[in-house]
């Protein structure tokens, strides 16, 4: 019952993890809570529910506030674990 409560408040107040990814080059994440590992092959992000791992090369970050974040460079995959 819990976790059906949180998962409903969750989305009524918008804290759900989005992900917007524009072609290969481009990904913005929403409701990040803070950035776990960022060099140029790899960026880790920890949001509310999940981490989410994106590989590439040429990796940067960008716009880090309102919690969220840009990943530009050549994005060639993401990774999704549920938080346990």
């Amino acid at each position: 019952m819990r976790k059906k409560l949180n998962s409903a408040v969750q989305g009524w107040v918008y804290l759900d993890t989005y992900l917007h990814l524009h072609g290969n080059q481009r990904l913005r994440v929403e409701n990040c809570r803070r950035i776990l590992e960022y060099n140029e092959v790899l960026v880790r992000l920890q949001t509310l529910d999940m981490t989410v791992e994106i590989w590439g090369t040429g990796l940067r970050v960008f716009d880090y506030s309102d919690s969220s974040v840009i990943v530009t460079g050549k994005i060639s995959s993401v990774n999704l674990a549920e938080k346990s």
